[in-house]
């Protein structure tokens, strides 16, 4: 099992390649939401479901201050209810689907609430994709290094 900083490590060398890999065979968009997913697989990394603060989450509060204390109060309620290491957050593309859920739960929200229209440019929808694609990636090589 490796620790916190090798999976970022892991996360942080292949974003760069699988983006080129991909911005030559699908497009520079796409490409480039590869990179960024690869690297929003740090903190949005399997090991949410910790309920225990993981040296990770202790990074984030030294860097980020309040801003830390509040993503891990955010992610409390998922870490109580997947169990961790289990298939529903560890495994790669059903982990990263639910967490891409639970992020955005609340934004949908509100968005809804407030009546606001979500219209994107096809652009936008390019570089979303390639973000899950990226985190697809990043689950990949934890759930490996994991193994």
């Amino acid at each position: 099992m490796a620790s916190g900083l090798n999976h970022i490590r892991a996360s942080s060398y292949v974003a760069a390649p699988m983006g080129i890999i991909v911005a030559l065979t699908l497009g520079i968009s796409i490409g480039a939401g590869t990179i960024l997913g690869c690297l929003l697989g740090i903190p949005l990394t399997p090991d949410l479901d910790q309920i225990s603060i993981s040296k990770s989450e202790w990074r984030l509060v030294k860097k980020f201050g309040p801003f830390g204390f509040v993503w891990m109060a955010y992610w409390w309620l998922y870490a109580w209810v997947i169990p961790h290491r289990s298939f529903w957050s560890h495994f790669p593309i059903v982990g990263t689907i639910l967490r891409l859920i639970y992020i955005m739960f609340l934004p949908t929200i509100f968005y809804i609430y407030k009546g606001y229209n979500i219209i994107l440019p096809e652009l936008a929808w390019e570089v979303l994709a390639g973000v899950f694609v990226g985190l697809v990636v990043s689950d990949f090589l934890h759930w490996g290094m994991d193994l």
